[in-house]
């Protein structure tokens, strides 16, 4: 990497060649520095970058990816991934990069819109699946619109920035997950217990509260009801 073989400094060099539309030169020279600096998110992103505009999409979408594992908070990583996975017709994705994208940046007008179009485009994908259904069972057989879904993950809304409190468009499991692993636990504690209200034979959102400590596995829970029961009998005893 010229004279700064062992610096890091070659991103903004990177970076030129992307301007510049000397791909090849960009990639190599980030390959490189990547091989140095294994952990060097910012070159991994602008490596994704440079794959985007040759139209490599899947090794692009393999760098955004390393990202957000790496770092779950990079917003610019999760935003081409909505829009590759959204090329790419990997719709769910999608949606969840853009409700990763909205947690901490609600404003982004961009990504809402995507995001709307995004659950539009699913919930036509489910309708015309449901119509197939219907036509191939017997007249006599009725769906259960309940058993579909359209409610997960949020809108960007009025109250989205709402001191204090959290919006029901917001009380998703995946929502909880994304909190949690962003090291808002309280938030995301809240979430599952705000959901747990609202479904208290969720086993998935029980499991969660008992890792983290805030409700006792259901062995634990019985052992603990008679050891008050106990504690009860030989106060009245006195």
């Amino acid at each position: 990497m010229s004279n700064d073989k062992h610096g890091r400094n070659f991103i903004p060099v990177a970076e030129e060649y992307i301007r510049k539309g000397m791909l090849d030169q960009a990639i190599e020279l980030l390959k490189e520095g990547i091989g140095l600096y294994p952990g060097y998110l910012s070159a991994r992103v602008s490596l994704g970058k440079a794959y985007m505009e040759k139209g490599m999409f899947n090794e692009a979408m393999g760098e955004f990816e390393h990202v957000v594992r790496m770092s779950p908070d990079n917003l610019l990583a999760h935003r081409k991934l909505a829009f590759l996975y959204r090329d790419a017709g990997m719709l769910d994705s999608s949606i969840r990069s853009c409700e990763a994208v909205l947690i901490y940046s609600p404003g982004d007008r961009e990504i809402s819109d995507l995001l709307r179009m995004l659950r539009a485009e699913r919930m036509e994908k489910i309708r015309r699946s449901s119509d197939s259904d219907e036509r191939k069972a017997p007249a006599s057989v009725e769906r259960s619109a309940a058993a579909i879904d359209f409610t997960s993950g949020w809108e960007v809304s009025a109250d989205e920035s709402r001191p204090g409190g959290i919006s029901e468009e917001y009380l998703t499991e995946s929502m909880g997950d994304i909190c949690i692993a962003q090291g808002e636990k309280a938030k995301g504690i809240e979430i599952f217990r705000k959901i747990l209200e609202k479904d208290p034979s969720n086993e998935s959102i029980k499991n969660k509260l008992i890792e983290l400590g805030e409700i006792s596995p259901p062995h634990t829970a019985g052992i603990e009801r008679l050891q008050d029961l106990l504690n009860n009998v030989r106060t009245n005893r006195r």
